[in-house]
């Protein structure tokens, strides 16, 4: 089988229970409340005393540091490429204890290991806690990735001699830091992947994720592009494992199965379909940083207040014009999946719970989607855990879940390196779409068949109702 990212390693596991525990219903949303505490008392988050967070990260960070993942060519009739840079930095205990050591770990010693080992080897470094840096977009009309939570970076120039020089100059220009300090270290980079559109049908361009280490706090404070970067936000490790903070993203029907995405089409679309629901992570940061000149920094006019939006919202194509930021730092899509891509090397995280096969919000849909696509997620499933080194456990000691060690991750990279990445993604997503499509619109056939009947019988009723009186 063609090589996989780690992306959709563990999308297959979705079930129909988990789709309905989201349900767009007002008078039922008790029960999507029930269901979530219920998972979350099954699914208690292990404590931070049971592993060292730090230990942990410093070891994957070596093994990353020593083996790269494969460059991806563009496929055929794409030509853009993107580069974006996951920053981690140990936030300590105490601040006033975290010192950066020039001589042992700034650029005068030249190899990156002996850095990574001087770094984790500090006292105040092995008792913090492991953050990463996100990024909210600026709101710009027209932008495929406005108001999404990402990682700093963007597309390549041409100026730009590879794909990581891409990701340090995106870096400086959207929240000005300087990767190339001596304070920062490009540790590795993580599966490079296709990004499509239009139901994985469509190649958009090749996005290429690097990991940075920031090994010092007292840094200059992050300078903020107003046109492109609305706010920048650190985020524990142990907040993105957390099954406390599932959510689900709502999107336009319209905009995924098909090209039209208009004023007209969009409400209809809701009415027969609902939205799609995709999965995502509550983030909830440990600092925060705002652009103060940022045009959607404070509300441009009252909230968008109508009969139609209150009561019947699948109907309205309108939002409100400003919600509270806080409640929009809402983890989901590409970069929750580089996100996932990280959590799979590390050990003791899980990262199964952070992905779900979409689906759609009305009912009757999940339902036929989730009867439709189950043999074929159940088969991508075995298929991808018989590529990927999941849990195991070696007589005389025992891994942590996904634990990936020395010899392992050498393994799985050697085997990265000789399988193609893009053209098993298209069909993996692509496949999946066109199933779930496929009961969407056999779904729709099917009201139509049971309101005609139903139509049928009332005429029929009607009309011997007529005969008895006469």
């Amino acid at each position: 089988m063609s090589h996989v990212s780690p992306l959709v390693v563990n999308v297959a596991r979705l079930s129909f229970f988990e789709a309905f525990k989201v349900i767009s219903v007002a008078p039922f949303n008790w029960v999507s409340n029930a269901a979530r505490s219920l998972t979350c008392f099954v699914m208690q988050p292990k404590a931070a005393s049971d592993f060292s967070r730090s230990r942990e990260l410093g070891q994957t960070l070596r093994n990353l540091n020593r083996s790269r993942y494969p460059h991806v060519q563009n496929p055929s009739g794409c030509k853009k490429r993107a580069s974006v840079a996951l920053i981690i930095r140990v936030r300590p205990t105490f601040p006033d204890t975290a010192t950066f050591d020039t001589s042992a770990c700034g650029l005068p010693v030249e190899s990156d290991q002996a850095r990574l080992n001087a770094f984790f080897a500090q006292e105040w470094v092995q008792r913090g806690d492991p953050e990463i840096l996100f990024i909210k977009r600026a709101a710009r009309k027209g932008d495929r990735w406005t108001s999404h939570i990402a990682f700093p970076g963007g597309g390549r120039d041409p100026e730009d001699k590879d794909d990581l020089a891409a990701s340090i100059r995106e870096t400086r220009e959207e929240i000005g830091m300087d990767l190339e300090a001596d304070h920062c270290l490009n540790v590795g980079n993580l599966s490079e992947r296709v990004v499509t559109a239009w139901l994985g049908k469509t190649p958009l361009m090749v996005l290429c994720p690097f990991v940075f280490l920031q090994m010092r706090l007292d840094t200059e404070p992050l300078t903020l592009q107003p046109t492109e970067v609305h706010s920048a936000h650190w985020v524990s490790l142990r907040a993105l494992t957390s099954p406390y903070l599932s959510n689900y993203i709502r999107s336009d029907v319209s905009g995924r199965f098909g090209r039209s995405d208009s004023d007209f089409i969009r409400p209809i679309a809701r009415l027969l379909f609902g939205q799609v629901l995709i999965k995502g992570i509550d983030l909830v940061p440990t600092e925060s940083v705002y652009c103060s000149s940022g045009a959607d920094l404070l509300p441009s006019g009252p909230r968008a207040s109508t009969f139609i939006s209150s009561v019947l919202p699948f109907l309205s194509s309108t939002k409100p014009s400003w919600e509270k930021p806080s409640q929009q730092l809402i983890l989901w899509g590409l970069t929750l999946g580089i996100v996932s891509d990280f959590l799979r090397i590390l050990p003791s995280c899980d990262p199964s719970e952070l992905w779900a096969w979409p689906t759609l919000s009305h009912l009757d849909h999940q339902f036929s989607i989730w009867l439709f696509t189950y043999a074929y997620r159940k088969q991508k499933l075995q298929e991808i855990e018989s590529s990927y080194p999941g849990s195991h456990t070696e007589a005389g000691g025992a891994s942590g879940p996904g634990e990936l060690d020395d010899t392992t991750f050498t393994t799985f990279q050697a085997r990265s390196r000789k399988e193609v990445q893009d053209s098993a993604l298209l069909e993996m997503l692509g496949g999946y779409y066109d199933r779930a499509r496929t009961a969407a619109f056999l779904t729709l056939l099917l009201r139509i068949g049971v309101g005609s009947l139903l139509v049928a019988w009332g005429v029929r009723e009607g009309r011997k109702h007529r005969t008895q009186k006469s």
